[in-house]
């Protein structure tokens, strides 16, 4: 892989990166949390790509915590859905384990937090029909997967989470040509924040631009 393609590769990493650290801005745009999968999709199998050529590279990385706070800011957003939905059916069981707030999870321990997550998750797939009605898309627990599988990558842990790639015979050339495209899609959709959030659209234009080497 040469500078330039590096160099394209960081900044998809730092918008994505971006995005993870201001879910609850985004959120309400349901496409944003399609194209934001595909793109973390995307960035794991180019690393696995060039990791089978045995090059080296460096990429940024998140600290355990800040992913640990990442997820749970994620799921948060997630509790809030299955608790309202749970409290509307007047189903106490579930309630009772729907009521996770950002700090009780992050109260955990790294055991305890992954075992949390993990069940959380099971019971908004498990009733993911019902709430759709409450906001609730395939998308948005996938996005939560994809951060909770970086965790579990920082930790060198098994990924509990596992997604279906259709490029798993693509090179990459051909993944950095499709998120080239993924972006332009997203840079489409964010134009909606230019007026109504100044600020987040400034970060976003900041992460998506290229630094080049002089």
């Amino acid at each position: 892989m040469n500078q330039r393609k590096i160099n394209r590769l960081e900044m998809m990493e730092a918008t994505h990166s971006f995005l993870d650290t201001q879910t609850s801005v985004w959120n309400t745009v349901p496409i944003m949390a399609t194209y934001k999968t595909r793109l973390a999709q995307n960035i794991d199998q180019m690393k696995k790509v060039y990791k089978e050529q045995h090059k080296a590279m460096v990429f940024t990385e998140n600290s355990l915590q800040n992913l640990r706070i990442t997820v749970a800011e994620k799921m948060d957003i997630l509790d809030d859905i299955l608790e309202a939905y749970a409290d509307d059916t007047e189903n106490k069981d579930l309630l009772e384990k729907a009521s996770n707030s950002k700090s009780d999870y992050l109260r955990y321990t790294n055991e305890g937090f992954e075992t949390k997550v993990k069940t959380v998750i099971a019971l908004l797939e498990e009733h993911i029909e019902e709430m759709a009605a409450y906001g609730l898309t395939q998308d948005q627990i996938e996005d939560a997967k994809m951060s909770f599988n970086l965790f579990q990558d920082k930790r060198q842990k098994p990924r509990s989470f596992q997604y279906d790639s259709q490029d798993n015979n693509h090179s990459l050339e051909d993944l950095m040509s499709e998120t080239t495209l993924l972006l332009t899609k997203l840079d489409g959709v964010m134009k909606r924040f230019r007026r109504s959030n100044a600020t987040f659209y400034a970060g976003y234009e900041a992460a998506r631009t290229i630094v080049e080497e002089e």
